[in-house]
C-alpha cells in the first residue's frame, strides 16, 4: 500500500530496540497526562502509543523492560504505567514498580477478566486493569476512569472483589506475626515478591541472586514474621498494606 514503509525499512522517529521513547502530541501541557507502556512486544507498545497520542491527551513513553520503565518515570513523573499482562514476570515487575516508583499508578493491560487473574494482579499491586476485550477507541476513556479511581468491571468481578476484601478483613492479623521493621531491605523485597505469587526461581531471577540465597531469605522471613507457611505471607501483606482497589469505585458493566 502507498505510504507504508516496506518490510525491514526504518521508520523515522521510531525508537531503536532497547531504548525508551517519549511521544508528545499537540494539546495543552496542563491537560496532558504522562503514561508509560511496558511491553516486550514492540508493535503493541508503539501501536498503543500512537493511538493514545492522537488526541493530545497523553505524553506516552514506551519501554520493553522494567529498567526502561523506571527510566521513563524519572523523565515523566508521576505517570500511569501500563504493564502488559503477557510480559514475563509481569507481576514481579508491578511489585518492583510499586517499590521504586510509588507515585506511579500501575495498571494491568489486556487482563483476562476472571476472578483469579484480577485478584492475582491486585495482590501484585496494580491500581486498576484494562480487560483484553476493551475496544481500542475506548482505551483513553477507560484509562481516564482508572485515573479517577473508578474501575469498570462486570458484576461478577465486582462481587468477587468484595468477597475477597471481606475475607481479607475477616482474617485479621496472623497470630504471632510481627511488624516489618524487623526485616532487612532485601527481605522486604522478597516478602513483596512472595506475596505477589512468585516462586523461588522467579524471585532469584528478578533480584539477580542465587536460588539458595532466596530460600535462606524466605526461611528467615517466615521466622521473623512468626509465620509457618509461605502462603501466609500474602495474607500478612494484605493486612499490613491493603490493596488500593478497596478505595476504587466499582461499576458493573452493562
Amino acid at each position: 500500500m502507498d505510504g507504508l514503509p516496506k518490510a525491514g525499512s526504518a521508520v523515522r522517529g521510531w525508537p531503536e530496540p532497547g531504548h525508551c521513547r517519549i511521544t508528545r502530541a499537540s494539546g495543552s501541557e496542563e491537560a496532558r497526562q504522562n503514561l508509560v507502556i511496558l511491553s516486550d512486544i514492540r508493535f503493541l507498545r508503539e501501536g498503543l502509543a500512537a493511538v493514545l497520542t492522537r488526541d493530545g491527551a497523553f505524553v506516552v513513553g514506551v519501554a520493553a523492560t522494567l529498567d526502561e520503565a523506571l527510566a521513563a518515570t524519572a523523565v515523566q513523573s508521576p505517570p500511569i504505567i501500563l504493564v502488559d499482562t503477557a510480559l514475563p514476570d509481569g507481576r514481579a515487575a508491578v511489585a518492583r514498580l510499586r517499590q521504586l516508583a510509588p507515585l506511579a499508578q500501575t495498571v494491568a493491560l489486556a487482563l483476562s477478566e476472571t476472578e483469579a487473574d484480577v485478584i492475582a494482579w491486585a495482590e501484585a499491586g496494580v491500581c486498576g486493569y484494562v480487560p483484553r476485550d476493551t475496544p481500542l477507541d475506548e482505551l483513553a476513556a477507560f484509562l481516564g476512569k482508572i485515573m479517577g479511581r473508578e474501575q469498570v468491571c462486570s458484576s461478577r468481578i465486582a462481587g468477587g472483589m468484595l468477597r475477597w476484601i471481606a475475607d481479607m478483613r475477616a482474617a485479621g492479623p496472623l497470630p504471632g506475626a510481627t511488624d516489618a521493621a524487623a526485616l532487612t531491605a532485601r527481605e522486604d523485597q522478597v516478602v513483596r515478591l512472595v506475596a505477589a505469587g512468585l516462586s523461588n526461581k522467579e524471585i532469584a531471577r528478578q533480584l539477580a541472586i542465587g536460588l539458595p540465597t532466596v530460600k535462606s531469605h524466605v526461611h528467615n522471613v517466615l521466622g521473623k514474621l512468626g509465620l509457618e507457611r509461605r502462603s501466609q505471607v500474602a495474607q500478612w501483606m494484605r493486612v499490613r498494606q491493603p490493596f488500593p482497589v478497596a478505595s476504587v469505585t466499582l461499576h458493573a458493566a452493562e
